[in-house]
């Protein structure tokens, strides 16, 4: 009887610094532990892979050191042994970590301190950079395996790590010009190959990266990846989505509910913690002594509230939480009237025009230095409108004194300003993606979803210089209706300046990516760091940039966060009534378009 044995990939990705799951912007736990939990469950998925007589290895999947204020303040610390993530990852003995774009967000000198703190292979395949040699292209692991009829034996696993080409482009300014980052596909094609000639029984691949591939980006996906002849396993990330499950698109190749692509056993763990990956496989052992892969489980383990935080974590964590809340207290401001984004998916929203705002002042206050008689234009994102983060997942900035922590989440990436050029055809097509976070709907039925459940809500923003309509009852790529500035239509060959930010201009969010010679400035000051600015200057008035277009009575229903139903007055247009709460908490406003 051929041998067989059973491995457990325990997996996590796009962690983005949620340790102990904390709020640092409104300054309060979350509903979910972070990685305070995501230990609790690893210490009792490793228990039971013991008593099943299971190996078992432990994975993440990149962006684990960036995503949160207190990411930010530790990135202006010397790193030590101490590091909360360090420290952390250290402890739960991780096998392995790959690499994903927002790990290189604070430089390379930086990351590469945090590696050499690291007790494991940090991997990233198709990056290349001659600064960053304890970066590792590939790793294997020697894994004692418990078989069922020769006893234990040990298996080799081969591991290999990839993230997006794009992020040579959207973090250009922290690689410089010796990076590369290669097409992921093609990485794989040579490197699982490799692995084998050096013993790889098995291979597992840390794909950060979605499940289904942008337009624009051919090998980009771990659909695409899964392609590759080698793949034993696939760990997905990047676009905060899960897997197995539902909310995926009907393409060939992915069986949601199985949990494969390409019949490779995939999975993809959420953001922030939410999720545990579990990938059981089942193996045997054939006559030549190569190993398969026979059978699977895929399998999410949520992080709830109910999840114990392991101490562990929490006192490695405690130190630089208490620095980081302590910052954020500092006051930057006033403000004589509360704002909040509660319906900037349905209306603009006081603190989109304040960022707008912000972000002009910025702007022309570089331009003295190069001006331009081209008008400028301020797209201002969406960023932290529920969504995949739940009902507490929205900016409230209070009347009064202004702390820093209440300007945390307005660029939860520290992404720059960039300020490109752009015709008004550009500019109609990047309205038009914008609008794609609306659902189709249609007259005369029932009331239906505003927003796609699919599409994370920062990638709508709103174009601050222009007025226009958004009629959601019509296909995608014709939605944009009366597109003006000053009141003239915007004609295709028109051009303009517009400031956004970084990973916009570099395709990010699914946005066109800007030639270089159209990028006409690149400023080193974030979001935030603008807007502690603008707080010093009387508000300037300016108009609504958009507004749906009268669709004949057609009824959507926006989810918000439940404080909403205080601040209906700001959409009165929209005749809001409120629902009730959703099973996910989230208060449910009906709206009249």
């Amino acid at each position: 009887m051929a041998p067989t044995a059973h491995l457990r990939v325990l997996a996590t990705t796009d962690l983005h610094m949620q340790l102990t799951g904390y709020d640092y912007v409104t300054d309060r736990p979350t509903a979910r532990p972070g990685l305070a939990g995501i230990a609790s469950l690893i210490d009792a998925a490793r228990a039971e892979a013991a008593a099943q007589h299971r190996a078992c290895i432990l994975l993440d999947n990149g962006d684990l050191l960036e995503g949160s204020p207190l990411a930010g303040q530790l990135a202006q610390m010397p790193v030590a042994a101490t590091h909360p993530a360090i420290a952390c990852i250290n402890q739960l003995r991780y096998d392995a970590v790959g690499l994903g774009n927002h790990d290189l967000d604070f430089g390379l000198p930086y990351l590469d301190a945090v590696i050499g703190h690291l007790k494991m292979p940090v991997l990233a395949s198709n990056l290349h950079n001659a600064n960053l040699p304890a970066i590792k292209k590939t790793a294997l692991i020697d894994c004692a395996l418990p078989t069922s009829s020769e006893g234990p034996t040990t298996l080799r696993i081969g591991l290999v790590s990839v993230m997006p080409t794009l992020t040579a482009i959207w973090n250009k300014h922290r690689l410089g010009g010796k990076t590369r980052i290669t097409n992921a596909a093609d990485c794989l094609r040579k490197a699982i190959p490799a692995l084998r000639d050096q013993g790889a029984e098995l291979v597992v691949v840390l794909a950060h990266m979605g499940i289904a591939a942008p337009d624009h980006s051919s090998g980009e996906s771990a659909l695409e990846l899964a392609k590759v002849p080698g793949v034993d396993a696939l760990i997905a990330g990047h676009t905060h989505q899960r897997f197995p499950g539902y909310g995926h698109k009907s393409v060939a190749g992915v069986a949601p509910q199985t949990g494969t692509l390409m019949q490779v056993p995939t999975i993809m763990p959420g953001h922030g913690g939410s999720d545990l990956g579990v990938l059981d496989l089942t193996l045997r052992q054939g006559s030549s002594g190569k190993w398969s892969v026979i059978g699977h489980v895929s399998s999410l383990r949520q992080n709830t509230a109910q999840t114990p935080r392991h101490p562990n974590v929490l006192a490695a964590v405690a130190p630089a939480h208490a620095i980081v809340r302590k910052h954020l207290t500092q006051p930057v401001g006033r403000i004589t009237t509360e704002l909040n984004n509660y319906f900037a998916l349905a209306a603009p929203s006081g603190i989109g025009a304040l960022c707008a705002q912000a972000a002009e002042l910025t702007v022309r206050a570089a331009m003295r230095e190069c001006p331009s008689d081209l008008p400028l234009l301020v797209a201002a994102t969406a960023h932290t409108t529920g969504g995949r983060d739940g009902p507490d997942n929205y900016l409230t900035i209070p009347k009064g004194e202004v702390q820093r922590r209440h300007l945390a989440g307005l660029n939860p990436h520290n992404n720059q300003i960039w300020v490109i050029e752009v015709t008004g055809a550009a500019l109609r097509r990047r309205a038009e993606h914008a609008a794609g976070v609306f659902d189709l709907l249609s007259k005369g039925t029932p009331p239906a979803n505003l927003l796609k459940t699919e599409v994370p809500g920062f990638n709508f923003e709103a174009l601050y210089g222009l007025t226009y309509q958004i009629d959601p009852t019509k296909p995608e790529g014709s939605r944009i209706e009366g597109l003006r500035h000053e009141g003239r239509l915007v004609g295709a060959d028109d051009r303009f300046l517009l400031a956004t930010d970084q990973f916009r201009a570099a395709g990010g969010a699914g946005f066109e990516r800007t030639a270089n010679h159209d990028i006409y400035l690149r400023l080193p000051c974030t979001s935030e760091s603008a807007v502690v600015e603008a707080l010093h200057k009387p508000a300037q008035p300016r108009p609504v940039p958009w507004t749906f277009a009268p669709c004949g009575g057609v009824t959507a229903l926006l989810p918000t966060a439940p404080q909403a139903a205080d601040h209906l007055d700001a959409i009165a247009h929209l005749s809001p009534r409120t629902l009730g709460l959703d099973a996910s908490g989230f208060l449910r406003v009906a709206l009249t378009l």
